[in-house]
């Protein structure tokens, strides 16, 4: 049973599931936030979201220009600032102005990636965040990330993984960073265990098992998940393995755009006896006190709306 946003990895709540209005073509399940996101980008979900798959959900949010509303939480604005213009003269000696927008930094670039995992993170390691700009060569992709602690050490900050190395990360308070890797290629497996409310990532190599407490339940499995495929793998076998991953995410894309835009026709709209079935049962929850007024409201807007 799905207990965890399949956007955002955040836990459900009956709200969430009660009506199961939510729920994806692969049995991913939204969270309401989530979904109100998503129906902001492309208004056809409030009747059709049972047609969409979670990778299409996550296609029309990055592409509608919702990474800012998906980013780290504790990110701080910041300061738009419009590229000078630069006069060019041409042979005629006319005048043109060109501009030349300021390009993403390798922080954007970071932060980007870390969004794409999913991963959550407290504003306590924004320092680790930003020293992944000196940590990570140019070309490395980050492919997990997640908050905790090093228990060799017991020291606290970020555990992350690209394609080639985990990389373990602590910026001290007084200065200085600590910093220490396990090359993929020598690593023999990754393990994950879960408790109550924490998890615990085992990462073991020849001689040496790093063992990470982190902080969200689902983190360690999530990580785990994320590096399988690039265990033990040689720098070709990597370089290989890339090719194919963006070969498939263009495949995908294309598949996303290629799809033909559901029709708004009367087949679409739900029967009117099941959605006056699902209005008496939101009326007696609310009766029940399961249910506040304007969480009642809100219910009745979405399913007045299929009529």
């Amino acid at each position: 049973m799905n207990i965890e946003c399949a956007l955002c990895g955040s836990p459900l709540t009956s709200m969430d599931t009660i009506l199961g209005e939510n729920k994806l073509s692969d049995g991913g399940i939204l969270c309401n936030k989530c979904l109100n996101k998503a129906t902001n980008v492309n208004t056809d979900l409030v009747s059709n979201l049972a047609n969409y798959s979670i990778i299409q959900i996550k296609s029309m949010v990055l592409n509608g220009g919702a990474e800012q509303e998906l980013a780290i939480e504790t990110e701080p604005f910041e300061t738009i600032q419009i590229a000078q213009p630069r006069i060019v003269e041409t042979p005629s000696q006319s005048i043109q102005f060109t501009y030349t927008p300021d390009e993403p930094s390798r922080l954007d670039e970071i932060k980007d990636q870390i969004v794409a995992t999913g991963a959550k993170l407290s504003l306590f390691v924004d320092s680790e965040v930003e020293e992944l700009v000196n940590v990570l060569d140019e070309n490395e992709k980050l492919i997990a990330i997640a908050e905790g602690k090093y228990l060799h050490n017991n020291l606290e900050g970020i555990v992350v993984s690209t394609e080639r190395r985990i990389i373990f990360v602590d910026k001290k308070f007084f200065g200085g960073v600590f910093e220490n890797e396990f090359p993929l290629q020598k690593v023999s497996s990754v393990q994950h265990d879960t408790s109550l409310i924490s998890s615990t990532l085992k990462v073991y190599t020849s001689g040496f098992t790093a063992e990470f407490k982190l902080y969200i339940k689902s983190a360690a499995k999530n990580f785990s998940d994320a590096v399988q495929d690039y265990i033990g793998r040689s720098e070709d076998q990597i370089r290989l393995q890339q090719m194919q991953a963006k070969q498939q995410q263009q495949q995908q894309q294309q598949v996303v755009q290629q799809s033909p835009k559901p029709q708004q026709n009367s087949e679409q709209k739900a029967a009117p006896s099941l959605i006056f079935e699902q209005l008496e049962r939101l009326g007696k929850l609310r009766e029940m006190g399961v249910l506040t007024e304007e969480e009642f409201a809100e219910q009745k807007k979405k399913l007045l709306a299929k009529l």
